[in-house]
């Protein structure tokens, strides 16, 4: 008798088990389906970045290699090109390369507002930043020292590994605007800094000596 009462459980089981997949077949199909979709789309992205990725070195390189060749405004071309597709680091990369095609095309103006956009945009790593200022600064012959040294302030006034380039490079612009004082008062500031590099020292040393018999 037993062994009748487990025969019809199991009938009652898969009888339970037959419905139950009727009811719900379409919803794990569908999920299936769902897997499948999501993990095709997810392979053809990465196939689709890694090919952008590639496209956008390329581009990249070959601005450089115009610029290599002082083909300024062919690289121009390229670079300006090449940022109104660019999302990733080779964007970045791009901005610097277009700048310096400006600097070399004498679109001074215009280089300045390329690498404006690289320090005003919080989304770069303050490393670039402060480089972008820097080149900025180095690269302009029309506007005045205050505006050189707003530019670098944000430098000079922080732990960076580039202050002391920065204070140099203020160093620098006091003797391009003929303030000899100011220039030597922070080039002895300098010179009294412990974290100078040997370099750096040698360096400022030199131009120390030129440019206090200048002075006198």
């Amino acid at each position: 008798m037993a062994d009748i009462f487990d025969e019809v459980s199991e009938e009652l089981k898969q009888d339970q088990l037959i419905q139950l997949w009727k009811k719900y077949s379409k919803y794990i199909f569908s999920l299936i389906i769902l897997l499948i979709l999501s993990i095709s789309s997810y392979q053809g992205y990465l196939i689709w970045n890694k090919k952008k990725m590639t496209e956008n070195s390329e581009q990249f390189f070959s601005g450089l290699e115009q610029l290599d060749n002082k083909k300024f405004q062919e690289s121009t071309n390229i670079f300006s090109n090449s940022l109104l597709e660019q999302k990733n680091g080779y964007k970045v990369l791009s901005i610097f390369g277009l700048a310096h095609s400006n600097f070399k095309n004498g679109k001074i103006p215009k280089m300045i507002l390329n690498y404006k956009s690289i320090y005003d945009d919080k989304n770069i790593g303050i490393y670039y930043q402060y480089l972008a200022r820097m080149l900025s600064v180095m690269k302009d012959d029309i506007s005045p020292l205050d505006k050189l040294q707003a530019r670098l302030s944000p430098i000079l006034n922080s732990p960076s590994k580039l202050e002391l380039l920065a204070a140099e490079l203020e160093m620098v612009l006091f003797i391009r605007f003929n303030k000899i004082d100011k220039a030597l008062k922070s080039l002895e500031t300098l010179l009294d800094r412990k974290d100078i590099t040997l370099e750096q020292k040698n360096r400022l040393v030199l131009i120390n000596k030129v440019y206090s018999s200048y002075a006198k």
